[in-house]
C-alpha cells in the first residue's frame, strides 16, 4: 500500500516539475527569448543553403523557433556576415511581413545599416518570390547588403510545422550585391542542406517543397 502511494506521489511531482504553469504562461515574448539560450547545431540543420556557413545556432519559443546562421566573412571590415531566421506558426492566415516589426524582433539591422527603414530598401524578385534589399559599398571592391524576405509554407517546407519563414541578412563580400545577396536568393532559401549537394546550389527536397513564382 505504501509503496503505491509513494509512486503516486513520485509520479505527481514529476508532473508538476514539467507543466506549464500560469507564471510560465504570463511572461512576456522579450522575457522568454532573453531566457532561452541558443544551442550549437550541425550545419545540415540549416534551415537555408547559403554558402560559407560556419556556425548554426537554434532556439525554440512560444510558438515560433529562431535560428542564425554565421558566414565566412572574407571581405574584412568589422561585423558579422549573419542570417537570422524565424519559423511560426500562424493560426489561420499569416498577416501581411512588417519589416519594422522583425527588425525590432531581430535586434535592428546590423552595420553599416543602422536605421535603414523599409522605404529604403530595393525590392526584387526570383524564383521563391519578392526580397527587399540595401547595399553599401565598403572600398572598390567590398559591397555589404541588408536583405530581407517572408517564405511560406506554400513555397517550401518549413521547419517544426511553422507557415511562415522570416530572413534577416547581413552579407559583405568581395565582389557585387549579386554575390552579396547569393545566401537571400531562391537558390539558397528553397530548402535546406544536403549531402552531396554545394551550398546555394538551387534543388528541391520535394514536390511540396517547390518554389513558386508569386
Amino acid at each position: 500500500m505504501f509503496w503505491r502511494i509513494g509512486l503516486v506521489l513520485s509520479c505527481a511531482a514529476a508532473l508538476a516539475a514539467c507543466a506549464v504553469t500560469p507564471q510560465s504562461l504570463l511572461t512576456s515574448s522579450a522575457a522568454l527569448r532573453e531566457q532561452t539560450p541558443f544551442t550549437p547545431i550541425s550545419v545540415s540543420q540549416s534551415w537555408i543553403n547559403a554558402p560559407d556557413i560556419v556556425m548554426v545556432m537554434q532556439r525554440g519559443l512560444r510558438g515560433e523557433s529562431e535560428q542564425r546562421v554565421a558566414m565566412a566573412n572574407r571581405a574584412g571590415g568589422t561585423g558579422e556576415n549573419v542570417v537570422i531566421m524565424r519559423a511560426q506558426a500562424h493560426h489561420g492566415r499569416a498577416g501581411r511581413f512588417d519589416y519594422d516589426e522583425f527588425v525590432r524582433w531581430a535586434g535592428g539591422t546590423p552595420a553599416p545599416f543602422r536605421g535603414v527603414t523599409s522605404g529604403d530598401l530595393l525590392s526584387a524578385e526570383d524564383e521563391a518570390g519578392i526580397y527587399f534589399w540595401a547595399e553599401e559599398r565598403g572600398g572598390a571592391d567590398v559591397v555589404c547588403v541588408l536583405g530581407v524576405r517572408r517564405l511560406t509554407s506554400a513555397q517550401r517546407l518549413l521547419p517544426a510545422g511553422a507557415t511562415t519563414l522570416d530572413i534577416l541578412m547581413r552579407n559583405c563580400v568581395r565582389g557585387e550585391s549579386q554575390d552579396a545577396l547569393a545566401p537571400l536568393l531562391a537558390g539558397s532559401v528553397s530548402a535546406s542542406p544536403m549531402p552531396g549537394v554545394s551550398a546555394g546550389a538551387s534543388r528541391n527536397i520535394s514536390p511540396l517543397a517547390a518554389p513558386v513564382v508569386r
